[in-house]
């Protein structure tokens, strides 16, 4: 399995590309860091208990005003109270925050103003991610 510090440099610019386009979406495609859920998984088979990382980094939901993708009320989020990433599963939510756990990281380019989408799929308030 390859390092920490390799798998930090690869999570953290697929994950800041993911804060930016769920803040400020181009199209109506779905985008998810599916390399991110491969490393989690690539940990988890090498021994990694990720569920039992300590760091900033933990799950979360975020209430929807309707029923979303799938009928869902909640989007499962990882958050370290200043950045949030929405995933698809609760359980991919816990792989993602212990695996920036056990990598170190500690932040992804914080986002300001941290709010879901409107209702109706209506693009967010424009922020910038640097």
């Amino acid at each position: 399995m390859k390092s920490r510090e390799h798998i930090s440099n690869l999570s953290e610019p697929v994950l800041s590309n993911t804060i930016r386009h769920q803040r400020q979406p181009r199209e109506h495609l779905r985008y998810e860091p599916t390399v991110v859920y491969m490393l989690a998984e690539q940990a988890r088979r090498s021994g990694v208990n990720l569920g039992a990382m300590p760091g900033p980094w933990r799950v979360s939901e975020r209430q929807l005003t309707r029923p979303g993708r799938r009928s869902l009320d909640r989007i499962p989020v990882v958050t370290n109270e200043r950045t949030e990433v929405m995933v698809d599963t609760m359980e991919r939510a816990a792989d993602v925050a212990g695996l920036l756990n056990w990598c170190g990281v500690d932040e992804l380019n914080p986002v300001p103003d941290l709010t879901p989408p409107p209702p109706g799929g209506g693009r967010p308030p424009a922020t910038s991610v640097s």
